[in-house]
């Protein structure tokens, strides 16, 4: 699955998950703007910045996006936001703080991982 193949409402989700983890270290380095920039290409620009306003406007709290997130069906989509979230997370060192929602998501739906590096 690729990510121009995720649906509104998991590419939502995507938007919100990642600002969760870009954000959780307080900084928003280089090589993570590089691969926003990748996933903005392979989204598509008007898909990417309506994805991102919709998270915005949707996801007031955490709780909001994690309820959401709950929701979320397809397996392949999981497994692609995960493996996503997993490689902006590790672009720059995994820091303790980014690995919190991203075990926090995994557990939630069922997805083992060795490591998140």
């Amino acid at each position: 699955m690729k990510l121009s193949e995720l649906d509104t409402d998991e590419t939502t989700c995507l938007m919100g998950l990642l600002r969760e983890v870009v954000q959780a270290d307080g900084e928003y380095s280089v090589e993570e703007q590089a691969l926003m920039d990748e996933i903005r290409a392979a989204l598509g620009p008007a898909r990417f910045d309506a994805a991102i306003a919709a998270a915005k406007d949707r996801y007031r709290s955490r709780a909001a996006l994690q309820e959401h997130a709950q929701t979320l069906t397809r397996a392949e989509a999981k497994t692609l936001i995960v493996d996503t979230l997993v490689r902006i997370a590790a672009v720059d060192g995994v820091a303790e703080d980014e690995t919190r929602p991203l075990r926090w998501l995994m557990r939630t739906w069922g997805l083992e991982r060795t490591s998140l590096s």
